[in-house]
């Protein structure tokens, strides 16, 4: 892969700490960490995952709440072969930061044929994760 560029590193940190941030004892952010999905191992920029940081301390998470792909020159990967893995290992909810299209792509309802709902975000707009559904993001908090 290409070295990362400076918007992808930059929305990766605006993500990541956005994340961070608001982190509970319910859930914890992991950034650039592995998840065991089955036979594959991805290591999206940011998975949300149940619980402590110490309860994986002797095997990665096999689910996560909420996994975040950063995309720019990955984009058709992302919405393909990414997007498939994760819907086949009934991910509740998938978001690639398009920084192409400079939307926000959200990816709901997991199901054998896919993702049933798919909605864009522009960064004037506000989404609600799934996990948190109280908390109400401002896109352009990581997408400028």
């Amino acid at each position: 892969m290409p070295p990362e560029g400076l918007d992808h590193a930059t929305t990766r940190l605006r993500t990541t700490r956005l994340f961070t941030q608001r982190e509970s004892r319910r859930w914890h952010a992991r950034m650039e960490a592995p998840l065991r999905l089955g036979d594959s191992e991805p290591v999206p920029n940011l998975s949300i995952v149940a619980g402590d940081i110490e309860e994986y301390a002797w095997a990665h998470p096999t689910h996560a709440l909420l996994v975040v792909e950063i995309a720019d020159t990955s984009v058709a990967y992302d919405q393909t072969v990414k997007a498939l893995l994760y819907v086949q290992a009934g991910i509740p909810e998938y978001w690639i930061v398009n920084l192409e299209a400079r939307q926000l792509e959200v990816y709901r309802d997991p199901t054998p044929q896919g993702y049933q709902t798919v909605r864009h975000y522009t960064p004037d707009e506000t989404v609600r994760p799934l996990f948190e559904p109280d908390w109400e993001i401002r896109v352009n908090e990581f997408i400028r």
